[in-house]
């Protein structure tokens, strides 16, 4: 079978054009993979795994290289690799999807061997499983020491800490009060501090009873009055300690409500109303709102903010069944792209218009790496008789909007990647006027402002 190579591969990298041997070809070639390869995985296998590859995404069109792994770039979708050749320039081992970057790690952290692989034994040689439509994976590297926890999942950690020891506080105020007055103001900032709590907690990146949490301390005060009237606490004045409680909380919920409402607008900016460009499954705003829970309104009311930015808000998908378990990643913070339920999600149009730009071939970058060069990386900007609704944020190789074309809402654009300036892998939806102001903007499957922490759920 022919392959059409969209890039070139006449570079220096031999690496290069063994995966475009390997992938290319209509038949696996024996002469490209080792004999110690050859061993454990035989021809057939190897034939079996690389038509698998292609008939997910495609004939081969190029391959190019990332660092020190390589992406094959297919007609309908892209694939990291990570390959190792031997002496004799035949391949040895590669791995495939989000395998390549562990196996990138794994090799980065330990010294090369010292000897061929020609000359390792079969025993020392791990057997790898074809039994998914992944290509076969040999690690011929020793298990590398446990690395440190990443920075974002020790502060997620922290802050999922601090809210578990606010819970445990919450619940041991109403037995400690030394009367009825102090127990009545301790149940009343009870539902202030669940409200803050689900406002501004990280609920996307927990399952799903993280949610019912911070209700708990209102149930257990309720429960506390037995102990008021077995006691025969007085309905005095409280003491200080209750009231600084309910006043701080309270008022710190307060200020959080003020602050979590959207920038207002022009008198006439009246909400754009926007189809949802997510369907298929449950969403949820992890950026959106005002400056006390969306960072884009906050650093959009900075001197020199980006205005455009007020009322951008980010999506993310809560993936559904026991795997998941109603979270939006595997893990509080994931290294690859892939363990978010988001990453590859088709994006539709959310309005009718034209497209006045289609930007496409922007790198996805890993989690907490992203780059300020290229804050919006693909994208889609439609224009509208009200205005521009840009999509951000789309994965390499997937946009299928071109300029000048004109959508009607429910047009596939792309899916979602990791290519803007973000932590990980989300869509980010704005508005704009003419004048690069921004415009608020609603969703018709949900009423009401979008706000962090809010969920949609559309069907198909």
């Amino acid at each position: 079978m022919a392959t059409r190579l969209r890039l070139r591969t006449s570079g220096t990298d031999p690496v290069v054009h063994t995966l475009v041997a390997l992938f290319g070809a209509a038949e696996v070639e024996p002469m490209l993979i080792s004999a110690s390869l050859l061993r454990r995985v035989p021809v057939h296998r190897l034939q079996e795994s690389v038509d698998a590859l292609r008939e997910r995404h495609g004939e081969l069109r190029g391959v190019r290289r990332q660092r020190d792994l390589h992406r094959l770039v297919f007609a309908n979708g892209s694939e990291l690799v990570w390959a190792r050749l031997d002496e004799e320039g035949r391949l040895a081992s590669f791995v495939t999807g989000p395998g390549a970057l562990t196996a990138r790690l794994a090799a980065s952290t330990v010294p090369a061997p010292t000897r061929s692989t020609e000359d390792l034994p079969a025993t020392d040689l791990p057997t790898a499983d074809l039994s998914t439509a992944q290509a076969p994976t040999l690690d011929l590297s020793p298990v590398p020491a446990a690395a440190p926890k990443p920075d974002a999942v020790v502060h997620l950690q922290r802050l999922v800490l601090a809210y578990a020891a606010a819970t445990a506080a919450e619940l041991t105020f109403p037995w400690l009060t030394g009367s009825a007055t102090g127990w009545l103001l301790i149940l009343a900032q009870t539902p202030a501090f669940a409200w803050y709590a689900l406002r501004t907690a990280p609920t996307h990146a927990l399952p799903p009873w993280f949610r019912s949490l911070p209700l708990v301390p209102a149930v257990v005060a309720l429960l506390a009055f037995g102990r008021v009237l077995g006691a025969g606490l007085p309905w005095g004045l409280p003491g200080l300690p209750e009231i600084g409680l309910c006043v701080g909380v309270v008022g710190l919920a307060a200020w959080t409500w003020k602050r979590s409402l959207p920038v207002p607008g022009a008198p006439t900016a009246h909400p754009l109303v926007l189809r949802s460009p997510l369907r298929g499954g449950t969403f949820v705003c992890t950026e959106a709102g005002g400056p006390a829970v969306n960072r884009y309104a906050e650093a959009s009311l900075e001197p020199g903010g980006e205005r455009a930015q007020r009322y951008a808000v980010d999506l993310v998908q809560l993936g559904s069944g026991p795997q998941w378990r109603g979270r939006r990643a595997l893990g509080l913070a994931p290294a690859t792209n892939e363990r978010y339920a988001i990453f590859g999600h088709p994006v539709l149009s959310p309005v009718d218009g034209v497209v006045l730009a289609a930007v496409d071939g922007l790198p996805d970058h890993a989690p907490r790496a992203t780059s300020a060069n290229h804050p919006d990386g693909n994208h889609v900007r439609i224009g509208t008789d009200r205005g521009v609704v840009v999509l951000s944020g789309l994965r390499e190789d997937s946009v299928l909007a071109r300029r000048g074309q004109h959508v009607a809402a429910g047009t596939p654009l792309g899916t979602v990647g990791n290519s803007a300036a973000g932590a990980e892998p989300a869509l980010r939806l704005r508005a704009e006027n003419s004048v690069g102001l921004g415009l608020p903007f609603r969703f018709a499957e949900l009423k009401g402002d979008l706000t962090r922490n809010r969920r949609v759920t559309v069907t198909d």
